[in-house]
């Protein structure tokens, strides 16, 4: 397989331009280095007139050289920002999204229940389907039933927090004042600094101030 055909259309523009910039004044300064060591005696003319031959490959040696450096650099910046595919993408339910898309909530939250049966520790599908049952199916119980496991079990700081806000916003929506001062407190002592538990603390205070 010929390495300068497998490439993409992006490394193909990036040899390309390289050829551009640097192919013209490398050939350009090798000549006039042989030609420089020749008028000061240090080699002979006719291994100039060889050097200056040997300058097309030897400037094909650099422009790959040069192409591959800069290929591997720009691919361990991916790698770096990526940590080389090692960062899982967000779980999908395809499923489950295409009854949502159609409106047939109660389709897609069986399917969520199906498939934490057989996946029993994908919190990620426990908290969507507390949303469905919250927003969609009037199961406010269910919901919170469900935020309270994840809260609870999730090792993932990140579904913690949604938890957390589902629930804040759960109480809010059900007009549950007790439970949501209790969990408005929670959420500004265990997220201390960050703009939510700021935002958290100023709307305790006012329901306390309002009695």
């Amino acid at each position: 397989m010929n390495p300068l055909r497998d490439i993409d259309a992006g490394e193909r523009a990036e040899l390309l331009r390289i050829i551009a910039l640097f192919a013209g004044p490398c050939f350009i300064m090798l000549t006039l280095l042989w030609y420089f060591l020749q008028e000061k005696g240090i080699i002979p003319g006719w291994l100039c007139g060889v050097l200056v031959i040997c300058n097309i490959p030897l400037t094909a040696i650099g422009v790959v050289v040069l192409h591959h450096t800069t290929t591997a650099a720009s691919q361990g910046l991916v790698n770096t920002i990526t940590a080389a595919g090692n960062i899982a993408p967000p779980r999908t339910y395809p499923r489950q999204d295409v009854f949502i898309v159609r409106g047939q909530f109660r389709e897609a939250a069986e399917y969520f229940q199906d498939h934490l049966t057989v996946e029993p520790d994908d919190d990620e599908a426990r908290l969507r389907l507390a949303e469905l049952l919250e927003r969609n199916l009037g199961d406010p119980a269910g919901a919170e039933r469900l935020y309270l496991e994840v809260r609870r079990r999730a090792v993932d700081p990140g579904l913690q927090m949604r938890a957390s806000n589902g629930l804040i916003d759960l109480y809010r929506a059900t007009g549950r004042r007790d439970r949501l001062m209790v969990e408005l407190a929670r959420f500004a002592d265990r997220y201390r600094g960050t703009p939510g538990a700021d935002a958290a603390a100023r709307l305790l205070a006012e329901l306390k101030a309002d009695g």
